[in-house]
């Protein structure tokens, strides 16, 4: 036998095998950005950011009022240390106070440039914490099924390749554990799922 029909036969014994392979998996499809999204516990940490912001904000609010109050109190020390029609020693007893007010106005200003620093850095270590624990219960869930259903490969079907196309092209409705997954994380929490979906 020539060494062309022996590798012939070597490539169909092999692709035979392959096919066996592939037909004996049991492959599941899961969209995690769903889940993620319809997960009670999201919508939990997501309110609790969003109270977190609207308490940053009012700080930075009354900062700027602060600020911009400062700033009328300088211009006013200013301009009465320009004013010709005052004494000189009042002019400069005036241009004395306006300095010292333009300086309160740059530290000001670099507290609210610290805070707004601080917090938004704070508020990114809290919210990629949030996620990160969200993320490994979503697919402690989704690990579970698989091991007690036997599936072999869980494929998430919700991002998208390079080429901006579907992360998996096809598949049968009868694949998908979404709500499967969905339904035992949100166990017991349908009263918080209803009353985000009312906000």
């Amino acid at each position: 036998m020539s060494i062309k029909k022996w590798i012939g036969i070597f490539i169909m014994i092999f692709a035979a095998a392959t096919l066996s392979a592939a037909e004996s998996l049991k492959i599941a499809v899961v969209d995690m950005a769903r889940i993620f999204d319809d997960y009670y516990k999201t919508r939990i940490v997501q309110s609790q950011l969003e109270e977190q912001q609207s308490v940053y904000r009012t700080h930075v609010t009354a900062m700027n009022e602060e600020y911009n109050k400062l700033q009328e109190e300088y211009k006013v020390l200013l301009d009465a240390a320009q004013n010709i029609t005052l004494k000189e020693a009042e002019r400069q007893e005036k241009a004395a106070e306006a300095s010292k007010k333009l300086a309160e106005v740059k530290q000001k200003e670099r507290d609210i440039n610290q805070y707004l620093t601080e917090k938004s850095r704070q508020f990114k270590e809290l919210e990629d914490t949030k996620r990160t624990e969200i993320t490994a219960e979503i697919l402690g869930e989704v690990q579970r099924r698989a091991t007690v259903d036997g599936y072999d490969i869980v494929l998430d079907y919700s991002g998208k390749t390079t080429s901006s196309l579907a992360s998996v092209v096809f598949f049968k409705p009868n694949l998908d554990i979404t709500d499967a997954v969905l339904e035992e994380l949100n166990r017991g929490n349908n009263a918080v799922i209803n009353q985000n979906k009312k906000d």
